[in-house]
């Protein structure tokens, strides 16, 4: 079987391969079009508004978008910390230096550009959290970006520092081994107490910029598939998405509420009141929920799965509006969403629900998939039974947020298998986050891992149908249904 690259040292050809696999999106970003370019534009401006050097601010950025992408965390990269949020993070943090203007010098605006900018520069971390002392090392030892600073004559030190203060939780063991490189970094660059409470300021002011940027430049859907990124990147749970944002959002109330207070005076009111809604629509999301799981538990409700053959006007528009509730780049483009109901062979559930406050037999969740022959796999994957028409390959499963946490997934899921072994499949094949895939495995699910992706671990597996046992997976179906 083919090696993927990503799980390796980089060989002197691989930033040739990942050019090559990137060319149609280079393109769109060379000509201005894609969403990268745009806020790239935007932090430009702002930037010279800001009194920094246009053209300097533009070869910076254009570098970092061009390293992040070619080192495979760009638009194909299934994590938090992609090239979009370093983007956001640094837009974002220049409103707020250009509402705080009057307290800050102009170097002082330069450090925030670059902290933000590099905060998570990492191109070869292990895993999608951020590694500060990772950074450290690929900030001193990149040519290009020693030139930058150097050029605005900053200090690599006090730059490097600001980005330790962004590591998050910023408490216990954490905080402790940032402080002691913090401190370390200070005395290098020779700095007063005073010059070190400035920029502590500064770094903390980043870090708590590069928290909230996603939830005050995206509407609500934007800040839901930005949580579900951020859940896979702190390690949570998916069904715990609604509960564990509001904790986040709560922290920063009740931790940083002096930062935060700052940071919102800073910037205009609609940044501040899109942030706002969204945590008010997390909590709305949660509450829902909660309502949910009570009303499944009285036996007001009841859910079941439905194997379907026909798809209504209906059943399609439920089945799109589902679909677009996947994060990116898990989500198709919705006219091939639609077009790959027109196979023979594909296979689609839906988890319906019956009950006081539902339509009848409403759709809150499916799962679809089909030959394998039938789909473009993530970039890097190989699977040498493409052409045997042996395989199956799932798509990612949707449900309605205010159904996660009910089981729904595990029934749809087992509904699939079984449905798949009956078909005659000899192999299934899926993407999940690594954690998931590996708990299967020591539940003793034939389950091997054929492609990994790191740092996002969001890797291609393959279920081995032929071990399976119909009536294990018939009663493992009744216990979840028994358990709703």
């Amino acid at each position: 079987m083919e090696t993927n690259p990503l799980t390796l040292p980089y060989p002197w050809w691989y930033e040739i391969y990942e050019r090559i696999k990137l060319a149609p999106w280079w393109i769109t970003y060379k000509l201005g079009i894609s969403k990268q370019a745009r806020i790239q534009d935007k932090i430009v401006n702002l930037a010279f508004e800001l009194g920094l050097q246009d053209v300097w601010v533009r070869n910076v950025v254009n570098f970092a978008i061009t390293e992040f992408s070619k080192k495979g965390l760009g638009i194909d990269y299934y994590g938090y910390h992609n090239i979009d949020h370093e983007l956001d993070a640094t837009y974002f943090t220049l409103l707020i230096a250009k509402g705080l203007s009057h307290k800050l010098t102009t170097k002082d605006i330069y450090y925030l550009f670059l902290a933000s900018l590099f905060h998570d520069f990492d191109p070869l971390k292990d895993f999608d959290r951020p590694n500060e002392s990772a950074v450290e090392y690929f900030l001193r030892s990149n040519k290009s970006i020693k030139r930058f600073i150097e050029y605005v004559g900053l200090n690599i030190n006090i730059l490097i520092a600001m980005i330790y203060r962004t590591a998050y939780p910023f408490t216990g063991k954490i905080m402790e081994d940032a402080m002691k490189r913090i401190n370390e970094l200070f005395d290098m660059a020779g700095l007063s107490d005073d010059e070190r409470e400035h920029y502590l300021m500064l770094g903390w002011l980043v870090s708590l910029a590069e928290r909230i940027a996603g939830y005050a430049l995206r509407d609500e859907s934007g800040a839901m598939e930005l949580a579900i990124k951020n859940a896979h990147a702190l390690g949570w749970h998916p069904v715990v998405v609604n509960r564990e944002s509001i904790r986040y959002f709560n922290s920063m109330f009740e931790n940083e509420r002096e930062m935060l207070e700052l940071v919102l005076s800073a910037v205009d009111s609609e940044y501040r009141n899109r942030l706002l809604r969204n945590i008010e629509y997390f909590k709305n999301a949660y509450k829902k929920e909660l309502e949910v799981k009570e009303m499944i538990r009285q036996g007001l409700i009841k859910l079941n799965v439905s194997v379907e053959h026909e798809y209504s006007d209906n059943c399609i528009n439920c089945l799109l509006r589902l679909h677009k509730l996947l994060p990116l780049p898990l989500r198709m483009k919705d006219d091939e969403f639609i077009d790959k109901l027109k196979y023979n062979d594909i296979l689609l559930i839906t988890l319906r629900v019956n009950g006081p406050n539902s339509n009848n037999n409403e759709i809150v969740g499916y799962c679809r998939g089909g030959a394998l022959e039938h789909y473009r796999l993530r970039r890097g994957t190989y699977d040498e039974n493409r052409g045997k028409k042996n395989t199956i390959y799932l798509e990612p499963i949707s449900i309605d947020y205010p159904y996660w946490g009910v089981n729904g997934g595990h029934l749809l899921r087992y509904s699939f298998i079984l449905e798949a072994k009956r078909r005659g499949y000899r192999y299934l094949t899926a993407y999940a986050h690594r954690s998931v895939i590996e708990e299967r495995i020591a539940r003793g699910e034939p389950i091997e891992i054929a492609c990994k992706y790191n740092p996002d671990r969001y890797d291609y597996y393959r279920y081995d149908l032929t071990k399976v046992d119909e009536l294990d997976i018939k009663h493992k179906i009744e216990v979840v249904l028994k358990g709703l």
